[in-house]
C-alpha cells in the first residue's frame, strides 16, 4: 500500500509555492501526495504560452498582480486568495490525457456534490457548475511520476480575472460567449451559506486522500534552501515568467479542438534554424524537446510530419494531431 501525505503550504507567494511542487515531484518518487495551497494576486501562465501576449500587461502592472509561469500546459489564470489551488503527485497510469484528467478530477467533483454543488467534468480540463467554470487543470510528467493540479475559484475577484487577462477573438468562435467573466463562476455562489472556505479545504482533503490515512510532510531545512533556490533562480526570474521570442520570419496560429498552437520559426535555406511553440495544449512533455527535434528539418509538411512521427506528439500537444501540428508549422490551412 503507498502511503499518503499531505502538505500545508502556508505561503502564498506564487513563485514560492510552484517551487515547492516542482521539488516534491521531483525528489519524492514514491506514495501519494496532496498539497494545498493559495496564491496572493497572481497570473499564472501555461507552460507554452507567450506571457507577454496573453496578459493585461498595464493592468497587471498598476494593480501590483504577479505573473509566473507553471510548468504544465493549459490556458492563463489568476489567483487571489479566494482561490483555492490543489496538487496532487502520484504514479503514472497507462492512459490517455482525457482519462487521467476526469480520473483526477473526480475526488475535486465529489467534494463539491458533497458540500451541495452539482459539478461535472467538462471539455479538455475544466470543472463546471450550472455551466460556469469553476475550475481549470493541468497535468506534467516526470520520470515515472505524475504532477495533476488545478485552481479552484471559490470566491475570487472574477473583475480582476477579466481585466487581467488578455483574450484573443480567434480563442472563442461562439457568439454566446462574450468575455471571460461570463465564463467563469465562484464555487460559493452555489454552496450553502454555512460553506466557509475552511469547511471546503478539509472535504477536499478528505476526498482527495480517499479517506485514507495520511501523514503531514514536513521537509527538512536543507531541503526548504533548495526550494528557496529553485524560487530565487527559477520561477521568479523574467527569464522564466516571460522568456526570449526568436524574431521569426514564419508566424502561424490556429485554433483546434485541443487547444490553440502558435508557431513561430526562422527557416534558412530550406531548413529549420529557430522554432518556438507557444499554445495552450495540454502537454505532459515540454514543447522544448519538439522544437530541438526540428531544428535542421526540412521546412516541408511532410518532412516536418515525419519528425513528428518520432515522437509520441500526444504527450507534448494533448490531443492535437501530429498533423495538426505539422499544418500549423507549415501554414497550412486556415
Amino acid at each position: 500500500m503507498k502511503n499518503n501525505y499531505l502538505v500545508i503550504d502556508k505561503s502564498t507567494d506564487p513563485y514560492y509555492n510552484l517551487a515547492l511542487e516542482e521539488y516534491l515531484l521531483m525528489h519524492y518518487l514514491d506514495g501519494n501526495i496532496v498539497m494545498l495551497w493559495q496564491n496572493d494576486n497572481t497570473i499564472v501562465v501555461g507552460r507554452h504560452q507567450n506571457a507577454i501576449e496573453e496578459i493585461n500587461q498595464q493592468y497587471v502592472k498598476e494593480q501590483g498582480i504577479k505573473v509566473v509561469r507553471r510548468t504544465t500546459g493549459g490556458g492563463a489564470v489568476y489567483h487571489d486568495l479566494g482561490n483555492l489551488n490543489y496538487s496532487y503527485i502520484t504514479d503514472r497510469e497507462d492512459e490517455t490525457i482525457d482519462g487521467g484528467m476526469k480520473r483526477f478530477a473526480e475526488p475535486v467533483i465529489l467534494a463539491l456534490k458533497e458540500l451541495g454543488a452539482d459539478a461535472k467534468f467538462s471539455g479538455r480540463n475544466d470543472i463546471l457548475i450550472e455551466g460556469k467554470k469553476v475550475s481549470g487543470t493541468a497535468q506534467r510528467i516526470y520520470k515515472n511520476r505524475i504532477l495533476h493540479h488545478g485552481c479552484l475559484l471559490f470566491d475570487a475577484d472574477l473583475s480582476v480575472v477579466a481585466a487581467s487577462l488578455r483574450v484573443r477573438a480567434e480563442k472563442f468562435q461562439s457568439k454566446a460567449v462574450k468575455s471571460v467573466k461570463s465564463r467563469v463562476g465562484n464555487i460559493v455562489d452555489f454552496l450553502p451559506d454555512n460553506v466557509t472556505l475552511k469547511k471546503f479545504e478539509d472535504t477536499l482533503t478528505k476526498t482527495m486522500l480517499a479517506g485514507e490515512k495520511y501523514q503531514i510532510l514536513e521537509l527538512a531545512p536543507e531541503e526548504l534552501l533548495e526550494v528557496q533556490k529553485l524560487r530565487d533562480e527559477k520561477y521568479a526570474t523574467w527569464e522564466w515568467n516571460y522568456g526570449h521570442p526568436i524574431k521569426c520570419s514564419i508566424h502561424n496560429y490556429q485554433k483546434y479542438k485541443g487547444g490553440v498552437l502558435e508557431v513561430g520559426l526562422q527557416v534558412k535555406a530550406g531548413k529549420i534554424k529557430e522554432c518556438k511553440i507557444y499554445g495552450d495544449f495540454m502537454a505532459l512533455l515540454p514543447a522544448t524537446e519538439v522544437e530541438q527535434h526540428l531544428i535542421g528539418c526540412k521546412y516541408q509538411y511532410e518532412e516536418v510530419l515525419k519528425m513528428l512521427g518520432e515522437l509520441t506528439v500526444s504527450d507534448y500537444f494533448g490531443t492535437i494531431t501530429k498533423e495538426e501540428v505539422a499544418s500549423c508549422i507549415c501554414c497550412i490551412g486556415e
